[in-house]
């Protein structure tokens, strides 16, 4: 049955780590079931409350994760989303169907006056930065300014504390909860904040690398963003491990869940409900099946750990994201042992650390690709920063990690010709009009969008190395029995 796709292995738990004790799961088909019984009404009308004037972005992946019993034609979807519901009412997604929709979410979707809405060069460059609802303050210049403005008490809720957007607006946050109530943070509301303020630091480094425009000027002005007296994320890397900083970076992958989350109230504790997107990999196992899996979040995990081995570390992440920009976002995670825990084995980490030399140039092909994937994102329009059709952030991820290690270990890839094409026309237009970038990086760049993989179709050249990935990529260990699995600990189901 396609709805055993998410089935939730009664393995889980028998390990301390499991946290079940912490966080007791509900697979969400048992979690929407439960709902419309309490709710009293048909699987059908309960649907369409959950989705009805849903307009919001995450409704599309919230379609992903829906078991495929729970039609969506019923549901009453926005008008510009029924072609895509009524495609993913009759099976899940496969690499190649992804990238179609990648491509043509930027003609399905609804134009937003450019007036309204900033562009993915005024998020990365932006020199002011948001910590709550109620408090942006601009980028501090120093680590101390940076600790001062961290440690202030802030006039508005904080991260986390209040219902996102699908619990705003649905009606059945009494019986199912959008986000994960009953969880506590893996980080204090300080380092949080610190996270959230690093991030977008290293964002405006990075934005320095772009040339003004004839008639133009960079966001926040001429004058280059520093930090630590230091203008690249290169520079700051080694003012940091001059005065005693850790700094290292890991190739990450975890089961997405596009920053939903879900959790029921059984009248004595909270029930926390595991989100993933199952797919069609393309690719046989060797019984002649398909093989599913479940669709991973990557990115490249920076942490930096101060000298005191008592504090907490800075945590980021960089990746091509459904904020609207390539670029860094804080790493904010809540303990979710099914999903984040970096230790227990639901997040994996297919290659060694990035240290040095390696860290380095690193930042300096994230901040090249900030330039040249936001700049394209804008200066064309596209929806979302370029989110998908400039790559999702598993090719993001991947366009570094094999301009560093000469290989990549993510799957699936779905990065289309058209669209390198347009960031290899977008590259040389910065260049020729000023970009700063060593040649080596732009070197190694290029040949990145030329050589990644592309996981639409496969030979017999590409199949073996295409399953390697397609494993590499999965969690080590996880609730979900589709991945237990792919790694080899029961049989693949149908």
């Amino acid at each position: 049955m396609a709805d055993e796709l998410l089935r939730l292995s009664p393995e889980w738990g028998q390990r301390a780590e499991d946290g079940t004790d912490l966080a007791p799961l509900l697979a969400l088909d048992q979690a929407l079931e439960l709902s419309s019984l309490r709710q009293g009404i048909s699987r059908d009308a309960f649907l369409k409350d959950l989705l009805r004037d849903l307009h919001h972005q995450q409704l599309i992946p919230l379609l992903l994760m829906l078991p495929r019993r729970w039609k969506l034609q019923q549901a009453s979807l926005p008008e510009h989303l029924r072609s895509i519901g009524n495609v993913l009412e009759t099976g899940l997604i496969s690499p190649l169907l992804l990238a179609t929709v990648a491509d043509d979410l930027q003609h399905l979707l609804p134009p937003s006056p450019k007036r309204q809405q900033r562009g993915a060069i005024d998020r990365w460059s932006e020199r002011d930065v948001a910590l709550s609802d109620h408090d942006t303050v601009p980028l501090p210049e120093s680590l101390d300014a940076l600790e001062t403005i961290t440690a202030t008490d802030l006039a508005g809720p904080a991260e986390g504390s209040k219902p996102g957007t699908l619990a705003k607006i649905s009606a059945l946050g009494s019986t199912l909860c959008w986000r994960n109530q009953g969880l506590p943070s893996l980080q204090s509301e300080r380092a949080k904040r610190r996270n959230r303020v690093m991030a977008q630091v290293l964002n405006a480094l990075g934005s320095n690398r772009l040339p003004s425009m004839p008639g133009e000027s960079k966001t926040g002005g001429a004058t280059p963003y520093q930090f630590c007296g230091v203008s690249s994320g290169r520079a700051l890397l080694q003012h940091l491990r001059d005065r005693g900083w850790q700094c290292h970076a890991r190739i990450r992958a975890s089961v997405a869940s596009f920053g939903l989350g879900a959790s029921t109230h059984n009248g004595e504790h909270w029930q926390q409900v595991p989100l993933a997107v199952p797919y069609r990999t393309g690719l046989l196992d060797a019984n002649g099946e398909e093989i599913n899996a479940l669709l991973p979040h990557c990115s490249l995990e920076l942490e930096l750990q101060p000298p005191d081995p008592e504090a907490e570390s800075v945590m980021v992440q960089y990746y091509q994201g459904t904020e609207g920009l390539n670029g860094w976002a804080a790493l904010n995670d809540q303990h979710r042992p099914w999903q984040n825990d970096r230790s227990n084995g639901s997040v994996a980490y297919p290659t060694d650390e990035l240290r040095d030399h390696p860290l380095e140039e690193a930042l300096d092909l994230c901040e090249l690709m900030g330039a040249v994937h936001n700049s394209e994102a804008q200066f064309s329009d596209l929806h979302g920063g370029g989110y998908g059709a400039l790559g999702f952030c598993i090719d993001s991820t991947a366009l570094v990690e094999l301009a560093i290690t000469g290989t990549t270990s993510l799957f699936p890839l779905t990065l289309g010709d058209l669209w390198r094409e347009r960031l290899l026309r977008q590259l040389q237009h910065l260049l020729d009009a000023g970009l700063e970038a060593p040649n080596s990086c732009v070197e190694r760049y290029r040949v990145s969008l030329e050589q990644l993989p592309q996981d639409l179709f496969h030979t017999s050249n590409s199949r073996s190395d295409a399953q390697r990935r397609l494993r590499l990529s999965q969690p080590r260990h996880s609730p979900f029995a589709l991945v237990r699995a792919l790694n080899g600990e029961t049989a693949q189901m149908p």
